[in-house]
């Protein structure tokens, strides 16, 4: 037992990666709605982040039902009082080493059994503080089951590739599993994604007994599996030279092979998995999540709250006929392919010279990309025809918007969608996540009110560029979809389905007795 207060502390504690209340939208709009829907249950936040940054303060005032926030970061330095090398790992952890050389050396199939072996690693580490990351890792022992790792998983790379892989897929397990007993106790567990998230879940759900629910937005595997194929810090082989059709080099199926490990415990763990969309939950499954505990349970919003901005919208679009500006409302990061929204603009102010692109926006978390994109939007001479304007309330800017554009990678169902519809602003979206799903419905739509905006395939700039030059040209087709957004929205995504099916799913869980009764 690595918790020395017996009893739970909140009803629900909400395990987040990345995400709030230090990062604003998307999952984390969604995390504030439901602690704010419910002030009836106290909540607890674990926040797990890569680095601490005293510069970076909270997106949100925190509602009062939130007891406690506790923080993880991953790859924080190591604090100075554990750094001390003369200090040794125990004699008695010899059964710790059997058990890493039966995981990753004896038996390294991946199986579902894995867990079995994993968890005890993280007690040990939980009980034993005073041997810190550093000692462990520069252990005789260490070395030893390091070298027979690297023999049977990637002779061929380099040692010193291999070294440093190793230690940044093992130093966050270790962070999480000396931050265990400082979560706070809770009759729910409730995760976000699966990763390092998902594993701290189950490890808390088999240590305490508490249910784990799970809520992807969007599919952490396959987000991560995307950043690996085209990371560039993760080496290759020199006998490897990666192109279309190379395999993978055996670091980067390292990488791979453990946030997919780590998704299979969470899956397997938790007593209910949430997806938004019906694609999303055929992609759980193939990832190893069980067809029975998937529960779909869209995104919503107040969609009453977004009235307002249609008629302020159709007032200034009555007074400006000939307006064409094409709105972008979201985070400047790699994964909103800013840069190919970019290209297409460059497409669109050419056909339609009048044209104007707001990018309404956070620029600070990927401070590089968002100067690349700067520098690209100088290159293809759109000054004067682009503007970054900067993080920006959507009460303020999507009222000016006569089309939005979302040229995302990969999304999960993203509120600024739902927000553009409710508040009939069409939309030209990529074909990522549940994007297509709400500009074109469903197939079990009892009456579709017809199309809210055109689909274009991810990455392909012409395409992109001809569905925003058709919707801008076209005021009919523009009216069309303004109204069919609406009703869409109206019907399919208000709030309150969503709110009602997570007080449900809660009340259930915190009370298994009702939850036996409802099977």
């Amino acid at each position: 037992m690595f918790f020395s207060k017996p009893k739970p502390e909140a009803d629900i504690c909400l395990l987040l990666e990345g995400t709030y209340p230090y990062v604003s939208g998307g999952v984390s709009t969604w995390v504030h709605q439901i602690i704010t829907a419910y002030p009836q249950w106290k909540f607890a936040i674990l926040h797990i982040g890569s680095q601490r940054d005293a510069k970076v303060g909270y997106k949100y005032e925190i509602p009062a039902n939130v007891i406690s926030i506790t923080e993880i970061y991953l790859f924080d330095p190591t604090p100075q009082r554990l750094l001390s090398l003369r200090n040794k790992v125990p004699s008695d952890w010899s059964e710790f080493y059997k058990t890493l050389r039966q995981l990753f050396v004896h038996s390294p199939d991946g199986s579902r059994n894995d867990f079995r072996l994993l968890a005890p690693l993280f007690e040990k580490v939980a009980a034993n503080p005073s041997v810190s990351f550093e000692v462990f890792w520069h252990d005789r022992e260490t070395w030893k089951v390091l070298r027979e790792i690297y023999e049977h998983y990637a002779s061929e790379e380099s040692f010193l590739h291999f070294f440093w892989t190793a230690r940044y897929l093992i130093e966050p397990l270790w962070k999480i599993a000396c931050a265990l007993p400082s979560v706070p106790r809770a009759k729910v567990y409730h995760t976000a994604c699966t990763g390092y998230a998902g594993i701290l879940g189950a490890l808390l759900s088999k240590e305490t007994g508490a249910p784990l629910l799970l809520s992807e937005h969007g599919i952490y595997l396959k987000e991560r599996i995307a950043d690996i194929c085209r990371s560039k810090w993760i080496p290759d082989a020199l006998l490897l030279r990666p192109g279309l059709n190379e395999p993978l080099g055996n670091l980067r199926r390292l990488w791979i092979g453990f946030f997919d490990l780590l998704g299979r415990i969470c899956y397997d763990t938790s007593t209910q998995t949430v997806s938004l969309f019906g694609a999303n939950a055929r992609l759980q499954e193939h990832f190893g999540a069980h067809a029975e505990k998937i529960m779909i349970i869209p995104n919503g919003i107040a969609t009453e709250n977004c009235d307002a901005l249609y008629e302020m919208r159709a007032k200034r679009r009555h007074g400006e006929p000939e307006s064409c500006i094409v709105g972008f409302l979201g985070r400047v990061v790699p994964i909103k392919d800013v840069k190919t929204l970019l290209r297409a603009a460059r497409l669109v102010c050419d056909a339609v010279p009048h044209a104007r692109f707001l990018i309404a926006g956070p620029t600070s978390e990927d401070p590089e990309y968002f100067q690349e994109c700067q520098g690209l939007a100088q290159q293809l001479q759109l000054t004067g025809q682009v503007d970054f304007v900067g993080l920006c309330q959507r009460d303020d800017v999507l009222p000016l918007m006569d089309v939005m554009v979302l040229t995302s990678i990969s999304e999960g169902l993203p509120f600024v969608v739902i927000e553009s519809m409710a508040s009939g602003v069409p939309l030209v979206c990529t074909d990522a996540g549940a994007c297509r799903e709400l500009l074109e419905g469903t197939i079990d739509e009892k009456s579709s009110p017809g199309a809210s905006g055109l689909v274009a395939p991810v990455g392909d700039t012409e395409q992109i560029a001809r569905a925003l030059i058709r919707l801008l040209t076209d005021p009919a087709l523009q009216q069309r979809m303004s109204e069919a957004g609406r009703i869409r929205a109206h019907e399919h995504y208000h709030e309150r389905r969503m709110l009602d099916a997570y007080e449900s799913m809660y009340q259930k869980l915190m009370h298994p007795a009702v939850l036996g009764k409802a099977a």
